[in-house]
């Protein structure tokens, strides 16, 4: 817990280190990650609102598509996450180039030569989608005319992916400093609620049980992409509210 908690005031300080950079990057509403998980949750909830008037094309069986758009929610995090770090648009700290000056002079001269390691860097981005891609990991969604919920699932996914690339090349470095906030946090909640969701899975078992219900029958997707969901919003949140009191310490 301790050093889940000095994780979390290393993060925030990163953040309140770089006032000026915050106070340019904060995005407008309609871009605020926030916002677009708030979104795939009213989706999602209106979808399985809709599922018990029997509808055929917002029936129980779409449900699996949830579980396919959480993974791809999953790598395409990761994907940014690798992304934010080889991000050729990333400026190297002066600082960190004279403590590798006085250690590896070969290494130094590589990259203090900007125009090089832009496309070094450049090339490593490339080799990462296309790695992602080849091993199938990264695949573009299989938009559903017939379910306009979920086809709205996925152009939102996709409307983010735009969104969040260009704030990573426009706002190269606090976008490294906002993903490793989220990484943090993300790590922080899901630490401390484990021991909360560990026992919740047999109870549930248990009750339906109880309640003499086929478990089988019972799809735990929306739940998941639910859950996902959820923990992110809280994470956008405070990543919001620690950018505010950035931006307010300053004034």
């Amino acid at each position: 817990m301790k050093l889940l908690k000095l994780l979390t005031t290393f993060s925030t300080d990163l953040l309140q280190s770089n006032t000026n950079l915050v106070q340019s990057s904060i995005p407008p509403f309609y871009s605020n990650p926030m916002y677009f998980h708030i979104f795939l949750i009213v989706l999602v909830l209106l979808n399985i609102v809709l599922s018990q008037f029997e509808l055929t094309t917002y029936n129980s069986s779409y449900y699996s598509r949830f579980y396919n758009d959480l993974y791809l929610q999953f790598i395409i995090a990761v994907l940014f996450s690798i992304l934010g770090v080889l991000n050729p648009f990333l400026k190297i700290p002066e600082v960190l180039k004279e403590r590798i000056k006085e250690r590896h002079l070969k290494l130094y001269h590589l990259i203090s030569n900007n125009k090089k390691m832009f496309y070094y860097r450049l090339l490593a981005c490339i080799l990462v989608i296309a790695y992602f891609s080849y091993e199938r990991w990264l695949v573009v969604p299989n938009f559903d005319d017939s379910n306009i919920i979920l086809q709205g699932v996925d152009i939102a996914i996709l409307i983010f992916v735009l969104s969040t690339t260009y704030h990573m090349v426009t706002y190269a470095k606090i976008f490294l400093l906002e993903n490793t906030f989220r990484l943090i946090k993300t790590f922080s909640i899901l630490t401390s609620s484990i021991f909360i969701l560990v026992p919740l899975v047999p109870l549930t078992f248990f009750i339906l049980h109880i309640l003499n219900l086929d478990e089988s029958l019972i799809s735990f997707d929306p739940v998941l992409f639910l859950a996902f969901n959820l923990i992110m919003v809280y994470v956008e949140y405070s990543l919001n509210n620690n950018k505010k009191t950035t931006v307010n310490s300053k004034e």
